[in-house]
């Protein structure tokens, strides 16, 4: 479980295919790496995984195809940034939402606003996820907890409005229009979203 709330950024070292599993190496550092153990979870851009080898620093992660395909941790990702959280503890502050590290996709930059000291990224999703986006509602991006702006169910397509520290602590400002981003839904809205849905379903099949 996790909060959201990005503890810092390391570069992915290597990125190696065995058969139906990717591993890549990320360089967390002493800090983030401190009183990590094997087969603890860790989000990098959000996506949770698993450390299967701490060396220095340097720790190692095993991908399943199904993670690469809904994500954007494949081998193209050697030697660039990623956001890192460590998974909460027990009496931790969630200053974010609560995250699952369950990333269901990629939402693409399509238009970046500049702001005096922020910026506004509008992004594009599936439409099947359109839904479950609310204004004012939580989402994670590359495992940074944001609240959504304004939300065009028509066009698919959403807002998030970044402040200075979120641009300065994570590697969302160094992302460009055409980028994608890993998106987590929030899954106290997926959940309202489907039992809304279930209920009128139910109230149809009672009046036919």
């Amino acid at each position: 479980m996790f909060s959201g709330i990005v503890q810092g950024t390391a570069l992915i070292t290597s990125a190696a295919q065995r058969e139906d599993i990717l591993t890549i190496e990320v360089d967390l550092g002493d800090k983030l790496t401190q009183n990590l153990e094997i087969g603890a979870s860790v989000a990098i851009d959000g996506v949770c995984l698993t450390a299967v080898e701490i060396s220095d620093g340097v720790v190692k992660f095993d991908l399943i195809e199904e993670t690469v395909q809904c994500s954007t941790l494949g081998k193209e990702r050697l030697n660039s940034a990623v956001n890192i959280e460590r998974s909460l503890k027990f009496g931790d502050e969630i200053g974010g939402h609560v995250v699952s590290g369950h990333v269901s996709s990629c939402a693409t930059i399509k238009e970046i606003i500049l702001g005096k000291n922020g910026r506004t990224l509008l992004l594009s999703c599936n439409e099947n996820e359109i839904s479950y986006l609310m204004n004012k509602g939580f989402v994670a991006l590359d495992g940074i907890s944001l609240t959504v702006g304004e939300v065009n169910r028509e066009n698919a397509t959403f807002d998030v409005h970044l402040i200075p520290e979120t641009l300065a602590a994570t590697t969302i400002a160094n992302k460009n229009v055409g980028d994608q981003l890993n998106l987590e839904l929030d899954s106290t809205t997926v959940a309202a979203v489907e039992a809304a849905r279930q209920m009128l379903s139910n109230q149809r099949c009672n009046n036919d």
